[in-house]
């Protein structure tokens, strides 16, 4: 199966087995749509759903009180990638960014390792092709061109000499 993460077992909510969950996703109402997520090399068909400002609660068949619902704690919740939602041409899943190449001008620049998100911009992590540990914000004129298919993120080399931070 080829999987997304959406979230993350926050801890037990209650005594029922229904637990939160620390989304991963940028739209929390995307939630509502889930029938069925993999926890831990196990499927579950998701009962119960709830978002509201206090956060995104679930409930799964077979996780019946709270002894249960713990055992899930840290775990991810993965979806099946036929199930994700549809996104925009511009937008793309993390999962399919990570490990993809930085070029420039059809050189080999690095590769992406993480992606960070605190605020108005995300962070990538990369590492270039002397082994050196680098972040940079994702904007429109670092970031040229992102093609999942290939694997590879076209980049203005001179604009990100300007905004990348090395690590030490």
């Amino acid at each position: 199966m080829n999987y997304i993460t959406v979230g993350v077992v926050a801890r037990p909510q209650g005594i029922k087995g229904e637990v939160k969950i620390a989304p991963l996703t940028d739209d929390n109402a995307r939630f509502h749509s889930l029938s069925r997520v993999h926890i831990d090399g196990k499927d579950y068909d998701v009962t119960g759903c709830k978002v509201n400002p206090a956060g995104v609660f679930l409930s799964f068949a077979g996780i019946t009180d709270r002894n249960a619902a713990e055992l899930l704690r840290g775990k991810r919740v993965l979806i099946d990638r036929s199930d994700a939602v549809r996104l925009d041409d511009d937008r793309h899943f993390i999962v399919d960014i990570i490990g993809s190449e930085l070029t420039d001008g059809g050189k080999v620049f690095g590769h992406v390792t993480d992606i960070l998100q605190y605020g108005a911009a995300d962070i990538y992590v990369a590492v270039d092709k002397d082994g050196r540990k680098l972040m940079f914000p994702a904007l429109k004129d670092v970031i040229l061109s992102i093609d999942t298919q290939r694997k590879a993120i076209e980049i203005s080399l001179a604009r990100l000499s300007e905004v990348a931070v090395y690590e030490d």
